[in-house]
């Protein structure tokens, strides 16, 4: 079959590889669309964190974000069929250890990452194989192209339940990317009275408003902690999930928080060390909180997909043939055109 591949730092290559084999508890599926991510970006540079510790090694096939078909099952599979639309979970537990037992499969010590960790195949390709346990089927009225948002879906999801957020609080995103901008909407699908969204494109921006964003701030015309405080009487946003993996960005959020408050952090921090300002977080008697990935969240967002709570199509603002990716890196890396979320369509 075709697939992409990183052979080296900055190398690209459309490969002929082997199809992946169908174990007994697995499916094999036909990729219909593949999200195109940021990880993918520093999985190409070599900044990627498990290129770094050395879990994960050139050549790779990325993409971890996905829709698919059906094609193939194995002997043990049960309640999927040939023909099923599926996608899955990007964090592969082993579905033995304690970690897996309590469903927190993201920390499972033996997982599996679809695309990076410990090389396993991902999406850019025009078949997959994947454990039965992490496969999720499509709703009938929900198209592929939308269900492959399921992963940067769940992994907002997975942010917006660790906020906890109470009713009727008043919420602040940062970043405005595919995965600010479903927090948001998730944000307000959990209650939430007011959301902000902080980001840098006014289209970006503009679109988060069409899908239910109270106000926005572009942080470059605007301070986002002053003004995030001005839009919350003053008081702060209780809730603030930072998207971006900005050092900066994470600074600005404690400075906002409201005293009490919770801080949620989705992306990875270029560096092994970041300069947070702890002694305010302290003073805040704020909470800080990691996430890692999507456990337990697609069918939750399929669903809010399917009754059409959460809408992603408006997020979609490209769709390109798997073999352009080298063209997508470079107009993702240009800055100058907008994108959310690039579908790639082997």
């Amino acid at each position: 079959m075709k697939a992409i591949r990183f052979m080296a730092p900055e190398t690209i290559e459309v490969s002929d590889i082997p199809m992946p084999v169908c174990k007994d508890d697995e499916v094999i599926a036909k990729i219909a669309y593949a999200g195109f991510c940021a990880t993918d970006i520093e999985l190409l540079t070599g900044e990627m964190v498990h290129i770094k510790n050395g879990n994960t090694t050139y050549p790779l096939v990325p993409g971890h974000e996905w829709a698919g078909t059906i094609v193939a099952v194995g002997s043990k599979v049960r309640d999927l069929k040939v023909g099923d639309q599926i996608t899955s979970d990007v964090s592969l537990g082993c579905g033995e250890c304690d970690y897996c037992r309590e469903g927190r499969y993201n920390l499972c010590p033996n997982r599996e990452v679809v695309g990076s960790y410990r090389n396993r195949q991902g999406a850019f390709a025009e078949y997959i194989a994947v454990p039965q346990r992490h496969v999720y089927k499509v709703p009938e009225n929900l198209s592929l192209e939308e269900a492959a948002l399921a992963e940067p879906a769940g992994t907002a999801e997975y942010a917006v339940r660790r906020a906890r957020i109470p009713a009727g609080a008043q919420v602040l995103v940062i970043g405005d990317g595919p995965i600010g901008q479903l927090a948001a909407q998730l944000a307000n699908i959990e209650g939430a009275r007011r959301v902000i969204m902080a980001g840098s494109w006014d289209e970006k921006l503009a679109i988060a408003k069409e899908c239910g964003v109270s106000d926005v701030i572009n942080y470059h015309r605007e301070d986002v902690a002053e003004r995030a405080k001005e839009l919350t009487e003053g008081e702060g946003p209780l809730i603030i999930i930072e998207t971006s993996g900005n050092k900066t960005a994470l600074n600005q959020a404690i400075k906002a928080l409201k005293p009490g408050g919770r801080i949620v952090m989705v992306s990875w921090y270029n560096g092994d060390e970041v300069a947070a300002m702890l002694n305010a977080t302290i003073a805040k008697d704020a909470e800080l909180i990691g996430t890692l990935a999507s456990p337990n969240t697609f069918n939750t967002v399929l669903g809010y997909m399917a009754e059409g709570k959460l809408n992603v199509r408006p997020l979609i603002t490209h769709v390109k043939p798997l073999e352009e990716l080298d063209d997508v890196v470079k107009m993702v890396r240009a800055k100058k055109e907008m994108r959310i979320k690039i579908l790639l369509k082997p």
